[in-house]
């Protein structure tokens, strides 16, 4: 009969889990809640009146007119802007909301990025607000800012954001500016940030060539008034 030696069997400990290993979900986890959280926030949120107001106001058929009348005064600013002499453009509120209500949606959607839906504006003081619906379902929410618009020189526009929020969440100001800039740059536009009074400002120059390389084009006063967006400036000839 034989005899089979035996070892005592022993339990090995468990190697308890790395703190990194424990970290990394948890706060992968955290971000997560934060983002569904601040998501849930601006869903909820109230809508910022100026856009309710002019969301509601039912923007359709009856407005084509005044759709019509603001790519009527965009093609005479850009033939009288081509020709030697003064010009002027008076644009109205209900002109820029009846065109993004109804043409824009109808013949030029694909200039919206996915996810953005229903742009409205409202003119005040030197100042414009912007606010359009992004997202989808139960998740959508408004975003707005406001864009303060003085004319600091001839073809000099100095733009600042006053405000910027998402549903009631508000949203850095250097960021958007940066990104204004962006989208300017590959218009032909030259887009500077600048510090001025404790506050980013961003510097657009608008082209001063147009039509005839022997013309050039000034804008010589800019305002935006309650309602209604003014211009005016003069094309003359180079000698």
């Amino acid at each position: 009969m034989s005899m089979e030696s035996t070892s005592p069997m022993h339990d090995v400990p468990s190697k308890p889990p790395r703190p990194g290993r424990l970290r990394r979900p948890v706060v992968a986890g955290a971000a997560a809640l934060a983002i569904l959280g601040g998501l849930t926030i601006a869903a909820i949120a109230p809508t910022p009146a100026f856009y309710r107001a002019r969301f509601d106001a039912g923007l359709g058929a009856g407005d084509e007119p005044a759709a019509r009348r603001l790519i009527t005064k965009i093609v005479g600013l850009q033939a009288a802007a081509t020709r030697a002499g003064p010009w002027e453009a008076a644009i109205t509120e209900q002109e820029i909301n009846a065109w993004l209500a109804i043409d824009l949606p109808r013949n030029h959607a694909a200039v919206l990025p996915a996810g953005i839906a229903a742009p409205r504006v409202e003119l005040a003081d030197h100042l414009i607000r912007l606010g359009m619906r992004v997202g989808a379902g139960p998740l959508s929410a408004v975003v707005s800012c406001g864009l303060e618009i003085r004319l600091r020189e001839a073809n000099q526009v100095e733009c600042t954001v006053t405000d910027a929020r998402i549903g009631a969440v508000p949203v850095p100001r250097g960021p958007l500016l940066h990104a204004i800039a962006a989208r300017l740059e590959p218009l032909g536009l030259m887009a500077e940030i600048r510090r001025g009074d404790g506050r980013s400002v961003l510097v657009v120059t608008l082209p001063a060539g147009v039509g005839p390389a022997a013309r050039r084009c000034t804008i010589e006063a800019l305002a935006i008034t309650p309602g209604e967006l003014l211009m005016a400036g003069e094309t003359k000839e180079i000698r």
